[in-house]
């Protein structure tokens, strides 16, 4: 069951936030990079976004207090859609330049999702059994093991954020069948159409479905990416060019405004992603969650401005980025059923010692993961 927060609110939030600030600042270090969107900033994004996931989960599902860590909380949206723009972005990236089929994609690209989620899968049915007694039906442990969650309850399910993994599934299954190397902005159409409509209309019946309709256009916008910055020998890619210039050459203020303009857009707009915030254009659109996916992406897209733009990486977001799968797939089972931190420490230095846990054990669960991805990708070749 959640815990409520006995503790000061608000010294608990301003230490966490104060210990974060600090531990980014003293992990800064020049660029090194001159590429517009290179894999350094997507791991400064992916742990950023694994941030956001984890800050809510802590904030509403494990304290129950809306007031603690505002405003870390309160964008995990953000952070899911920021997951799905990289791994559009990320495959698409990895088509265009080396094709594949869907049968290869399959054995190269979504055994790699697999293969992790199975690990840490087996390993919670096992810890839950042998620690505290709980039993899961074999349909169930069958259906999860396939990706399959038709709900996210936060106390009743294995792991209530895997309702992620098979929204995730649908676009990886549908991806190599759909893609076009000539025509990226297609498949991204044709995706964009598809998880739409499943999300507006529910046709499998999904319980909480609500979250699935949030995430519809982060995945093929990320496809969409990949086409426009998308570089050969042969012809030069302006866009690039020009991204390239303004990041790296220009002088003045230029760059600087476009970052701190960027800054406001995700203050306000995160303090505003409610569709009652935004009645007239709910009213438009029809539908409340359309109003929300719209701000949540318009966040995404400012974050993506500004860690494109900055000439500084951060280690700390590079590290999340590099374990944010491994921490995903096993924080909340950690806090949800085997904290022990919340119980003999102060709100905030739980929170900071989760912190660093989720690293340690999501290390300790790639030392089990690579060595049977390895296994795999011998096989596949």
């Amino acid at each position: 069951m959640p815990i409520t927060l006995t503790d000061n609110v608000a010294l608990s939030t301003n230490i966490v936030i104060a210990v974060l600030l600090t531990v980014l600042f003293l992990t800064f270090k020049k660029s090194q990079h001159t590429d517009v969107f290179p894999i350094s900033v997507t791991q400064e994004l992916k742990g950023l976004g694994i941030l956001t996931v984890v800050f809510a989960h802590f904030a509403y599902m494990k304290v129950t207090n809306s007031e603690f860590l505002f405003p870390l909380s309160i964008i995990a949206g953000v952070g899911v859609d920021l997951f799905l723009f990289m791994s559009g972005y990320g495959l698409s990236v990895g088509m265009l330049k080396r094709p594949m089929s869907a049968l290869e994609f399959y054995k190269r690209r979504l055994i790699k999702i697999f293969i992790p989620f199975w690990v840490a899968l087996i390993i919670i049915f096992a810890a839950d059994a042998i620690f505290l007694g709980t039993f899961y039906s074999v349909p169930y442990m069958i259906q999860s093991l396939l990706g399959w969650f038709p709900t996210a309850r936060g106390f009743g399910d294995v792991n209530s954020p895997f309702w992620y993994i098979t929204w995730m599934i649908m676009f990886y299954a549908l991806f190599p069948l759909l893609f076009s190397v000539k025509r990226p902005w297609l498949t991204a159409l044709i995706l964009a159409v598809i998880a739409t409509l499943i999300g507006t209309f529910n046709p499998l019946n999904l319980e909480d479905n609500w979250l699935h309709r949030l995430h519809t256009l982060a995945f093929p916008m990320g496809i969409v990416a990949a086409w426009l910055l998308q570089e050969s020998k042969d012809k030069e890619n302006k866009l690039v060019k020009y991204i390239k210039e303004f990041r790296n050459n220009s002088k003045g203020l230029a760059r600087y405004i476009v970052i701190i303009l960027m800054f406001a857009v995700v203050v306000y707009m995160s303090l505003h992603t409610s569709a009652n915030h935004w009645p007239t254009i709910a009213s438009i659109l029809g539908k409340g969650f359309y109003v929300e996916q719209l701000s949540c992406l318009i966040i995404m897209l400012a974050f993506i401005v500004i860690f494109s733009l900055k000439k500084l990486d951060n280690k700390f977001l590079a590290v999340y980025g590099l374990y944010s799968y491994e921490v995903y797939l096993i924080h909340w089972p950690l806090i949800g059923r085997y904290d022990i931190f919340f119980d003999y420490l102060p709100a905030w230095a739980a929170v900071i010692a989760w912190m660093f846990a989720f690293i340690v054990v999501s290390w300790l669960l790639t030392k089990i993961v690579n060595p049977i991805s390895a296994w795999v990708d011998k096989i596949a070749k």
